[in-house]
């Protein structure tokens, strides 16, 4: 596997959880232990992602993530926390970066 861009990381992970949160389209009273097991799984990696990001992350850079997270493009961001689109990819890819070193160690 080639090397990828760092925030291609962030993209896959979040996309991912996004993506799995969503309710199957199996029954919630009957679910296997392998699914039990799953959904352990994830909510143990959310529960570490969520903590990283409010304890290891800088406030501009949990600022820019949420931004992210609700759709506004890094010149949207720029405008609203008043600074060019070029730091906001600094931000951005500090705050990917410093996830993808606490996460993966």
């Amino acid at each position: 596997m080639g090397k990828g861009r760092e925030s291609d990381f962030a993209e896959v992970l979040f996309d991912r959880l996004l993506l799995e949160s969503f309710p199957s389209e199996s029954s919630a009273y009957h679910r296997s232990e392998s699914e039990k097991k799953r959904q352990e799984h994830l909510d143990a990696l959310r529960s570490r992602v969520t903590w990283h990001i409010n304890h290891s992350l800088s406030i501009r850079q949990k600022e820019v993530l949420k931004l992210l997270l609700l759709g506004k493009r890094e010149a949207e961001i720029g405008v609203i926390l008043g600074v060019r689109q070029q730091v906001v990819n600094i931000y951005k890819h500090r705050a990917i970066k410093r996830l993808k070193s606490v996460l993966s160690g």
